[in-house]
């Protein structure tokens, strides 16, 4: 039995005479009457009791009635839902990100996605740098966001943000009135780090064995907002990503000291699978992320500098 064969069905059940459910499907009589012919024949048993004026259904046309309605009601139902992703009026994004992607770069983009599309639902997920690009290749998330190229050829990477690493100070700490300081003279500093950023650490930590420089670390900290919290208390000074301190150093609260030898770039890439099935609803978050003007919104204090994406067989 197919749809077609349940629709003509439940056609001369509601019009009661097969004529009229031939009007009602565009179809002839015939044409209806061979359909439920087959349709009989399937089942094994008759459907209609076709008197002279109407027709009325047998035991097994009332046990087949209802289970055609649902039958034919999720096939409309399952069309709709199609339909509406196709048309972005519903679905879902899973995106997984590292710290400073997920709290600093990715609301303005979002912003401009969810107005677009108010009806797609979006979920962020803070991951290990380590853990993102194997999510997205099992596809557990639809697009992920780091910092270094992943080593699967089968995802696809465009850099979408280029940010530098900074020293941030409390506005009354001794070094926010110097011009600038030499990596030699933060020796007897205390620095507030962040206890998963290994990576970035161990380039820190390099920059000062090569200035034979001790950096002292008093602090492990969670988050960019505890480290923040922690700089403004006068704990320690900090090194962080220029994005997450952005606010920051536009009101006041914390100061930017320069250091010439600090040039450790930081940039983060979004990557996703383009091979295999991929919904639309993704695919305009990937083209969004992709044409968004971060300088303009993020850090306008440092340009981004031109898209790279990952160049492909």
């Amino acid at each position: 039995m197919d749809l077609l064969q349940l629709e003509h069905f439940l056609a001369v059940v509601e019009e009661r005479t097969f004529t009229r459910a031939a009007e009602r499907v565009s179809r002839t009589q015939p044409a209806v009457s061979q359909s439920i012919k087959k349709l009989e024949e399937e089942i094994g048993a008759p459907l209609f009791a076709r008197d002279i004026h109407d027709v009325s259904l047998t035991e097994a046309g009332k046990v087949l009635v209802e289970y055609a309605r649902r039958m034919v009601r999720s096939r409309d139902d399952a069309m709709r839902e199609l339909g509406a992703l196709k048309n972005l009026t519903s679905g879902t994004v899973t995106i997984a990100a590292h710290e400073s992607a997920a709290v600093y770069l990715l609301p303005a983009p979002l912003r401009n996605y969810l107005h677009r599309f108010p009806e797609i639902r979006v979920g962020i997920y803070r991951s290990r740098l380590t853990d993102i690009p194997r999510q997205v290749m099992d596809r557990e998330v639809h697009v992920g966001f780091v910092k270094e190229e992943p080593g699967f050829h089968e995802l696809q990477w465009v850099e979408v943000h280029a940010d530098e690493m900074i020293l941030i100070a409390s506005p009354r700490h001794p070094l926010a009135a110097r011009g600038a300081v030499q990596i030699r003279d933060l020796g007897q500093e205390h620095f507030v780090v962040h206890h998963l950023c290994n990576t970035t650490e161990q380039k820190i930590l390099r920059l000062f064995e090569q200035h034979a420089t001790r950096c002292h670390i008093a602090a492990e900290l969670w988050s960019f907002e505890n480290i923040k919290s922690f700089v403004q208390a006068e704990v320690g000074v900090a090194i962080v990503p220029r994005i997450t301190v952005v606010q920051e150093l536009r009101n006041g609260t914390l100061a930017q000291i320069q250091v010439p030898d600090l040039k450790i770039p930081r940039r983060t890439l979004m990557i996703y699978r383009e091979h295999g099935y991929l919904s639309d609803s993704p695919r305009e978050l990937i083209k969004i992320v992709r044409n968004f003007n971060w300088d303009a919104k993020v850090a306008p204090t440092r340009a981004a500098g031109p898209l790279k994406r990952r160049a492909t067989a």
